[in-house]
């Protein structure tokens, strides 16, 4: 795939020569008893590979002249097999990341200490290893973890340099590649229609959760697109709070529900937000609220561009939502926004919601990141969010959600044809 050679090939032209990288996908952590939490890939071992199998590494090793690439993977395990299903084969784990060195994890010992012996021919003498120390409680093997493994490097190997990697991949992960973007606008185009569908559910009475479930059971049935995160669903005053986690109250008539919601596609996500009137129609005070939310969402669109911070469009978004605060009456001149809109305008999106940046890195071509401008007045039970996914180009941005419907009349019209 020439996608995974572009981005080691990336890598590799970062690392020092004479060095070495190691990326781990983690291993399944314990829920209670012998109770496994559902496996979730490190996802920097995943950009580099395309890999999603738990106890696989990848062995980077770039000595002057020379790159060579290598793949660990579980042994064959008739047993293993038996009790959780088939794993990747030499030719499997070769053909999904491209590839050609693929050994079983047993080997990695005896290929790290050959790669970083003083006296090696093969490989130069390597005097750099990079290790991805973002995490370092990220669970290697039953109970070794990345601390420990760093440590035990560290002792073993005192005359060479350890280096955190997690720049390097957050600097390349930044910047998205067509193929990403494609990915991402299908994501996208998913997680419209499963608004759609769940739009048509939305009555008084229903329960908030029983809305999220028929937008995971839509995915489901539509490919088996997982959930980019845990959908949340908020009925009148519950929109107030970003994260509102219960989700058992039962919608009524009069509220607005917002969702904030995605699905993913090929590991990279989509994350939308939006708000309805339960009843169809939007009251004029919702109305009101709203349309100062779209009115920012939309302005911070046309204002995104290369060389912008991510503080400079919090910035801007601010003063909008102010403005048009004390336009609408919505607060007084010496009101502090503050108190109705709490939390950043943005953030970059793509393997993880909340993606890897650098927020004080000004924006440039092919980053993909949010704008979600809210308003929430707990006192009038009411809370607006409207979030799209957009990329920078050269010359501003483009809205990747752009289909998904938000305007007052657009909104007001798609709920009058439900069911």
């Amino acid at each position: 795939m020439i996608e995974l050679e572009s981005r080691r090939k990336k890598l590799f032209d970062q690392m020092k020569d004479n060095s070495i990288a190691i990326f781990f996908s983690g291993v399944s952590k314990v829920a209670s008893e012998d109770e496994m939490l559902p496996f979730c890939v490190n996802n920097n071992f995943f950009y580099l590979t395309n890999i999603r199998q738990e106890h696989s590494i990848l062995l980077l090793i770039k000595s002057i002249g020379v790159k060579r690439e290598y793949l660990f993977i579980d042994p064959y395990s008739e047993l293993k097999e038996k009790w959780t299903g088939k794993r990747l084969t030499p030719d499997n784990a070769s053909a999904i990341s491209d590839i050609k060195n693929i050994y079983t994890t047993d080997n990695f010992e005896t290929i790290l200490a050959l790669a970083l012996a003083n006296d090696n021919n093969q490989y130069g003498d390597i005097d750099c290893i990079y290790l991805d120390l973002s995490s370092p409680e990220q669970k290697l093997n039953d109970d070794f973890f990345m601390k420990d493994f760093f440590m035990k490097l560290k002792i073993d190997y005192t005359n060479k340099e350890i280096v955190d990697s997690y720049s390097l991949l957050r600097d390349l992960r930044m910047v998205k590649s067509s193929y990403e973007i494609d990915s991402m606008m299908k994501a996208i185009e998913k997680t419209n229609s499963g608004i759609i569908y769940t739009l048509n559910k939305i009555t008084a009475g229903i329960k908030e959760h029983e809305l999220a479930d028929y937008f995971e059971m839509y995915g489901r049935a539509h490919g088996r697109a997982p959930l980019a995160f845990s959908t949340i669903v908020a009925g009148g005053k519950n929109a107030t709070c970003l994260h509102y986690p219960s989700q058992n109250d039962t919608l009524k008539q009069e509220d607005l529900v917002l969702f904030d919601l995605g699905y993913s596609n090929d590991g990279y996500c989509a994350d939308i937000s939006r708000t309805f009137p339960i009843s169809g129609k939007f009251s004029s005070i919702q109305k009101s609220i709203y349309e100062a939310v779209l009115t920012c969402n939309k302005a911070v669109i046309a204002y995104a561009k290369p060389g912008l911070t991510i503080k400079e469009l919090q910035e801007y978004a601010t003063e909008i939502l102010r403005k048009e605060c004390i336009k609408r009456k919505l607060m007084s001149e010496n009101d502090d926004i503050r108190n109705y809109y709490y939390h950043n305008v943005s953030h970059h999106l793509g393997l993880d919601t909340h993606d890897v940046s650098l927020r004080e890195k000004p924006l440039e071509k092919g980053n993909v990141i949010t704008v979600e401008p809210g308003l929430y007045f707990a006192k009038l039970g009411i809370g607006v969010r409207i979030e799209d996914d957009i990329l920078i180009t050269m010359d501003g941005a483009i809205c990747l959600s752009k289909n998904i419907v938000k305007e007052v009349s657009d909104i007001e019209k798609l709920m009058a044809n439900r069911g």
